[in-house]
């Protein structure tokens, strides 16, 4: 959108657009986000403006617009230059609180046979150029992406890993290779026991934005792994069942993870929403619940409303069922999807490991 012209006030700059909407700006914002090379670093994008130590002298001497640079001067009477561009302008035309941008629910899927473009791609077609751009496309459409006839190997796994950003440390370490015969498992991961649907990292403060995991070893019968739309879910909730929704927006559930010298504990209601009450993300995991006591009245009703998700979670026509086979590499979205794992016996091997939230969606803008 262009510029059409603009107009000196008292209490700010007025702009007026192409579509025939305005924009009123105050000086100091102006001031406070100039652009220049001077004021904003052109290498780091940051701040270099100091609009706070000292008071600044606000009076124009002269604004104009430059078309060619699709900027906006202004040069105020302590002979300082000010420069905005129009795209910035334009991105900061309404006033809004900030917030966090909120899951795409374009493509929620509430049961299997919704999953448009199954997002499957070969490890071949990953590494190639653009091969990249379809797997994060993928997990931002639907929450998840398979890696095909990817070789069954941890190195090969851990550099799929790292064409997206560096791997992610956390209790566990970094990137892992493990089994389900460990003689003292840290976690029901690493038995061969059956794990209900639910995300990762509810005792850390900031959860896991990516999980990636790979079968590289198989002998095994059962282990069939399942994906679980929550944000389908809390878009069903949010309609159907308001009142358990909105105190499931509301009620800070602990997660925890005891073992010898660690006690993690964190807080977080199950929905996270923004300032437009869209859900953020989703966490969930009833397995590490901690202990917590509200108001009897209030018990009852959180109670309520956790068993309906509980349930709405747990209920197989929900689930994507599939057998995590070597050769195939599986990624998700922890703060969307839940995943879950159906019992075996005998014997299989994993490798995998986290990525944060912040490195994907810094991903999918560069890309």
């Amino acid at each position: 959108m262009l510029i059409k012209s603009v107009e000196s006030l008292d209490k700010g700059l007025n702009i007026f657009w192409s579509d025939d909407s305005l924009s009123c700006y105050p000086w100091f914002w102006l001031r406070d986000h100039s652009e220049s090379k001077e004021d904003l670093h052109p290498d780091t994008k940051q701040r270099q403006i100091d609009s706070f130590s000292q008071p600044l002298n606000n009076t124009v001497n002269k604004v104009w617009l430059d078309d060619s640079s699709r900027s906006i001067f202004i040069k105020w009477s302590d002979q300082s230059e000010s420069s905005l561009s129009f795209e910035l302008l334009q991105t900061m035309s309404v006033p809004k609180f900030p917030q966090s941008y909120a899951l795409n629910s374009s493509n929620v899927w509430n049961s299997p046979n919704e999953i448009k473009d199954f997002p499957e791609i070969t490890y071949k077609e990953f590494m190639i150029d653009g091969g990249i751009k379809t797997w994060l496309n993928h997990i931002h459409r639907v929450g998840f992406a398979l890696v095909t006839a990817t070789p069954e190997s941890p190195e090969a796994t851990k550099e799929l890993m790292e064409r997206m950003a560096y791997i992610r440390n956390s209790i566990f370490g970094g990137f892992s290779v493990w089994d389900n015969k460990l003689e003292n498992p840290d976690d029901t991961a690493f038995t061969s026991l059956a794990i209900e649907p639910h995300t990762d990292g509810t005792y850390v403060h900031d959860a896991p934005g990516l999980q990636t995991l790979h079968c590289i070893k198989r002998d095994s019968l059962g282990g069939e792994n399942q994906l679980i739309d929550g944000l389908a879910i809390a878009e069903k909730m949010r309609y159907e069942y308001p009142d358990a929704f909105n105190i499931l927006c509301n009620v800070n559930i602990p997660g925890r993870y005891i073992k010898p010298d660690t006690y993690l504990e964190a807080h977080r209601p199950l929905f996270r929403i923004n300032n437009n009450g869209d859900v953020i993300q989703v966490s969930f995991n009833n397995h590490d619940r901690a202990p917590f006591r509200l108001e009897n009245d209030l018990m009852v009703k959180f109670y309520d409303a956790y068993k309906i998700f509980h349930n709405l979670a747990n209920d197989s026509s929900r689930q994507f069922e599939f057998m995590l086979d070597p050769g195939k590499v599986l990624t998700f979205d922890n703060w969307r999807l839940l995943h879950a794992r159906s019992s075996l016996t005998g014997y299989r091997q994993l490798c995998g490991g986290y990525h944060n939230r912040e490195d994907f969606e810094s991903k999918l803008r560069s890309i």
